[in-house]
């Protein structure tokens, strides 16, 4: 039962995101498909720091090798970010989230493995260590701990290019262990397609913030 709702909650955690948004997604027997980027923050402070994050991929049954037995659950989206003149910088954002451990962490400069549909793999590393280890207790028919990060992937405009060729699996370090997840295409969706799309979607958002000042 534990396996069954953490894709229930981990699903609903995204749809309710996209639902307020009223775009994104439609939704099946199987969950999300037909699935498109979406901005989910647009931030921009005084001091030129500009930050824009897109909505993540929502893993199905149906999208990934996610199953009622598995132990993680896994999104994937894009962010931009940029300080005052500085070039843009990428990360490619993992969320994973358990109902079964106790905790959940990333270390920094712990490695992700992206392996394309031309068996090309792609190499990237976490910026900042990610941790929970205090969770959240979901109320349903019983109480349940869920733990969730979101890991940040540095990653270049090069590679996010081929990214469009298609993922079909990858590797990451989750509490010091390799995790592997697999992705196959599902009527209009699969998840490289859907991160190239966001990676233009949040760079043209970047582009067209204005300055604090402009405007008053």
């Amino acid at each position: 039962m534990k396996k069954l709702l953490l894709i229930l909650l981990a699903t609903l955690m995204s749809l309710t995101t996209m639902v307020a948004q009223e775009k994104g997604y439609k939704i099946g027997l199987f969950g999300a498909y037909n699935q498109c980027p979406i901005i989910e923050s647009n931030q921009q402070t005084s001091d030129g720091i500009r930050l824009v994050t897109g909505s993540r991929f929502i893993s199905t049954t149906k999208n990934s090798s996610y199953t009622t037995k598995s132990e993680l659950y896994f999104e994937l989206g894009l962010s931009v970010s940029q300080m005052g003149n500085e070039p843009l910088e990428y990360t490619l954002d993992v969320m994973a989230v358990t109902t079964d451990l106790n905790n959940l962490y990333v270390f920094k400069d712990s490695p992700m493995l992206i392996k394309l549909y031309d068996d090309e793999v792609i190499k990237l590393f976490c910026k900042e260590k990610a941790e929970d280890n205090i969770g959240e207790v979901v109320s349903l028919t019983y109480n349940i701990h869920r733990y969730t990060i979101i890991a940040q992937y540095k990653i270049s405009k090069e590679d996010i290019e081929k990214l469009k060729k298609g993922i079909k699996k990858i590797r990451l370090e989750v509490n010091a262990e390799k995790r592997d997840y697999e992705y196959k295409r599902y009527k209009k969706d699969e998840v490289g397609a859907f991160l190239f799309e966001e990676y233009n979607l949040i760079t043209k958002a970047l582009s067209e913030q204005t300055s604090f000042e402009e405007g008053f």
